[in-house]
């Protein structure tokens, strides 16, 4: 696992629309791929340039150790009304370990990494659980491609 580099990086604030599923640690995998599969046809109705497809994030919001709701979603105006079915979520600016996951086969791989071997190797940061961690997945974005994750920091105390 040591093939993945880790950048801090400061994240501005994010207005998203799309669509989330209430899921555990055990069934996410399923969930979210079912999610994705009933976004991404209705995405467009969100969309004013229906040229490309956009950059698209996976938002997770964690509720207690097992239990998480999980977005997919693509950034939006604020004024947006959005569809029936959809809602909106909010990323608030902050400071972010971003991992960079060379196919969506190995997402475990890269939150093991990023969640459980990075944060032993260093001092200054620690996980901020008050925080949404997300996946980008950028414009035009194909499984077999790279995407990244961001996993919300504080420095330690």
């Amino acid at each position: 696992m040591s093939q993945y580099q880790i950048a801090i990086i400061e994240c501005p604030a994010k207005h998203l629309s799309g669509m989330k599923v209430r899921t555990t640690m055990h069934k996410a995998k399923q969930d979210c791929m079912t999610l994705w599969q009933n976004f991404a046809p209705r995405m467009g109705e969100l969309l004013t340039d229906h040229s490309n497809w956009p950059p698209c994030y996976g938002v997770s919001v964690m509720l207690n150790a097992e239990d998480f709701d999980y977005w997919a979603v693509v950034e939006t105006p604020a004024s947006i009304s959005v569809p029936a079915g959809m809602s909106n979520i909010s990323l608030p600016p902050g400071q972010y370990a971003k991992c960079t996951v060379s196919e969506l086969e190995k997402i475990d791989e890269g939150y093991t990494y990023l969640y459980e071997v990075w944060p032993n190797s260093q001092s200054e940061y620690t996980y901020d659980e008050q925080a949404s961690c997300f996946e980008l997945y950028p414009a035009n974005w194909h499984p077999a491609q790279p995407f990244d994750i961001y996993m919300p920091l504080k420095k330690k105390a």
